[in-house]
């Protein structure tokens, strides 16, 4: 009984999150429709081309999504996915949310997946405990003394729910003070890592030095295999210290050989060719691109509860990639990169609107 009443739980609360999803999506893609002036205009396309490509999955999506997607090619495709219905029903269904938090947690990643390269961890927060990078437990005092003995930069940042910058700190090593690290301690809480400030590879610090600018790297383990489906450049505005678009910063579709798009889009949806200091992106190549994504593939096959991960990857000066976190609930990354499934988009709705109902329909 108790089992089957905490099934019936976790599946109301993933409907509760999904209709949540859902609602917040439909939201944003107005506002954004909006500040495009109304997008593409495709009443003709949608009709003829985006409706009977998804009659046979039993689906009608809203036309302005099509808008949106559509804008920076001018052209319709019927495969681009409707931000409520990826992010409400797809990512439920292909990832486990019941594990998320513990999954994305920055003080297990050495655990999950030691063989990629992290920043040099000085002490971590698990629910209260402190820890050294080795997981072995030590004092709070113990954890503050390692961290006013650091003499590069580093920052504080939360393990959980650190998304878009949120509550992250920097300090110059050498020059904090150990009440000040106190009170940064206690103004977090728990479940926080201590981390040494990535130095990163001259091509992309030349981009913005302020930013630690990171590769978003989309991945889907579908079938058996790691598929890359995209990959984005984040380029932090001048003097901010994040990377994000909401910021004031840059996302540029990286192609397949690690080469920058000719532009990028920034937080008014305006597609540009250059950034705030003028260096136009289609001159830039990203060092050690296939590295990058050869370790993602490679780490996304131990995490199988997760099938669609969001990646982010910088390049230190010794020229290897560098994960700083993975993002269980990814952005489609549609606006910059085209369908987010590309030429698995209709396996994966058959997958979905097909073999799950079929699924459904034997137990």
């Amino acid at each position: 009984m108790r089992s089957g009443f905490r099934k019936k739980w976790d599946e109301l609360d993933l409907k509760i999150e999904s209709a949540y999803r859902k609602h917040s999506y439909r939201k944003k893609a107005k506002l954004r429709l909006k500040r495009m002036q109304g997008g593409f205009r495709c009443d003709r396309e949608y009709k003829e081309i985006v409706l009977p490509f998804w009659k046979k999955y039993g689906y009608k999506p809203q036309k302005f999504w099509y808008q949106i997607f559509s804008d920076r090619e001018q052209k319709v495709d019927p495969r681009y996915i409707p931000d409520d219905l990826y992010y409400g029903e797809l990512i439920p269904y292909f990832s486990n949310s019941q594990f998320r938090r513990f999954g994305e947690d920055k003080c297990y990643h050495d655990v999950w997946l030691p063989e990629m390269k992290r920043p040099e961890t000085i002490a971590k927060n698990i629910a209260g405990v402190y820890y050294s990078s080795e997981m072995t437990p030590i004092t709070r005092d113990e954890a503050l003394d390692r961290a006013a003995a650091f003499s590069d930069e580093f920052l504080i940042k939360p393990s959980i729910d650190s998304g878009e910058g949120r509550l992250i700190r920097f300090f110059e090593g050498g020059k904090v003070t150990r009440e000040e690290l106190d009170k940064a301690f206690r103004d977090i809480g728990a479940n926080f890592i201590v981390q040494a400030a990535v130095k990163q590879h001259p091509v992309l610090s030349r981009l913005n030095p302020s930013s630690l600018n990171t590769i978003r790297v989309v991945s889907f383990f579908f079938e058996g295999e790691v598929t890359v489906l995209s990959c984005i450049l984040r380029i932090g505005a001048a003097g901010s210290k994040v990377d994000n678009v909401g910021a004031g910063g840059f996302a540029c579709p990286i192609k397949p050989d690690g080469r920058l798009n000719d532009r990028a889009v920034n937080r008014k949806a305006e597609w540009v060719e250059e950034n705030a200091t003028g260096i136009k992106f289609r001159d830039v190549t990203i060092p050690h691109f296939s590295r990058v994504l050869e370790d993602v593939k490679k780490a996304h096959k131990k995490l199988a509860h997760f099938k669609l991960i969001g990646w982010d990857i910088s390049v230190d000066t010794e020229g290897d990639p560098v994960m700083i976190e993975f993002n269980t609930c990814p952005g489609s990354n549609q606006i910059s990169c085209g369908p987010t499934f590309g030429d698995l988009t209709e396996r994966v709705l058959d997958e979905y609107f097909v073999k799950k109902n079929l699924k459904n329909a034997q137990n």
